[in-house]
């Protein structure tokens, strides 16, 4: 780009900001100083920076600010801005209060549904770009919001490429759309991102049918039939699980299937105990059963948790207790930092800290959340241990 251009381009954005702001200063770069760019041009390429500032003038854009001294040669002082509008359009751009009409055209409708979406409309209307995406990228956010309004009406999880070519006919759209899917569905505009497959698990959007396992004694009764838990664990469809029948001491998930299977050879037959994977992030067909599963069982049985020590961690631990029934007990296992060997964690930044304390407020371990200490530690890790 020319030093023409870029100095009509640095004038437009401070129009644009002037706008946002209200402010009636007027707008105008300086040539002035010995420092400038302008004066390193060889002859040719400055006669070409007039003619290009000549020409923005005479379209209304902008007005020239020529030096008294030099006679014909006479260099150029300054450019000050005279319309935003002609400017924008001598360099053949869109004003950022024209893309943000569009943006809102496309989005505007569902601004009072989803939050995230009015949030994103106000920030760009403020020339703000969260996470890198600007007005242009509405058309994106309106075809993310198309998978969320079919994943709604959906009564089960869906397989990812299947429903992107359903909705799309390309079955790699809705991959191409993971940081906009995390955008609208996260807590806050400013939220950190989270991995593309934590988003998607929570969603509904599976690669394929994986089973819901469990390890244990009692039965799932099916949508038809019913299985009993066998060791060292059965997989069955997390859709067709209507209800459970068995009376445990204890329930407990697991967040890894390294720490599941160890868990499970641990009971070595034990009757008392129902161990539950939640394949991460649980989705919504996992939680729906699981809720099915402790409403068969008393409010008197604990309901335990065990994942990593992190972020994330904290943050399906979080999703879980929304499935959990009022009243009923609901425990951290093996998540406190506090009480692990040194040398199996990790010190973490201040905000990392932060948000596992909110998650864990959220999951109603506030006595937990109130000392955890800025360390992170992988579930892999520790001891197999059961309650």
């Amino acid at each position: 780009m020319t030093l023409a251009d870029v100095t009509l381009s640095k004038l437009l954005r401070r129009a644009e900001i002037a706008r946002v702001r209200d402010s009636g200063r007027t707008i105008r770069e300086t040539f002035k100083k010995l420092d400038s760019p302008y004066w390193r041009l060889p002859l040719p390429e400055r006669d070409a920076l007039h003619a290009r500032m000549l020409a923005a003038q005479n379209a209304g854009a902008v007005e020239l600010e020529w030096s008294r001294k030099g006679g014909e040669a006479r260099p150029l002082d300054a450019v000050r801005l005279v319309s935003l509008e002609r400017l924008a359009a001598f360099l053949g751009r869109e004003t950022e209060t024209a893309r943000v009409e569009q943006a809102q055209k496309i989005l505007g409708a569902r601004a009072m549904q989803i939050p995230r979406v009015g949030e994103l409309l106000a920030a760009w209307a403020a020339l703000k770009a969260p996470r890198g995406f600007d007005p242009d990228s509405a058309s994106d956010f309106s075809a993310a919001l198309r998978v969320l309004d079919a994943l709604d009406a959906a009564e089960a999880d869906q397989i990812e490429r299947v429903l992107s070519t359903a909705l799309f006919r390309d079955s790699k759209r809705i991959e191409a759309l993971n940081r906009h899917l995390d955008i609208l569905t996260a807590e806050t505009l400013s939220s950190p991102a989270r991995e593309w497959t934590e988003v998607f698990a929570e969603l509904g959007l599976i690669k394929e049918p994986l089973p819901m396992l469990f390890a244990g004694a009692g039965s799932i009764v099916l949508d038809p039939g019913c299985v009993s838990i066998v060791a060292p664990f059965v997989g069955l469809a997390s859709n067709a699980i209507v209800a459970f029948r068995g009376e445990p001491q204890w329930i407990l998930s697991i967040e890894n299937l390294t720490t599941f299977h160890q868990t499970s050879q641990a009971l070595n037959g034990r009757e008392g105990g129902l161990i539950v994977f939640t394949g991460g992030m649980p989705s919504p067909s996992w939680r729906r059963a699981y809720r099915r599963i402790l409403d068969c069982v008393s409010p008197l049985v604990p309901v335990y948790h065990w994942g990593d020590i992190d972020r994330g961690g904290f943050r399906i631990a979080a999703k879980i207790a929304s499935c959990v029934p009022t009243g009923r007990a609901y425990l951290p296992w093996k998540m406190d930092a506090r009480t692990i060997d040194s040398a199996l964690v990790t010190q973490a930044a201040p905000a990392v800290q932060k948000e596992m304390a909110r998650y864990a407020r959220n999951a109603g371990w506030s006595d937990l959340a109130a000392g955890l200490p800025a360390l992170t530690c992988e579930q892999e890790a520790l001891a197999v241990a059961i309650p």
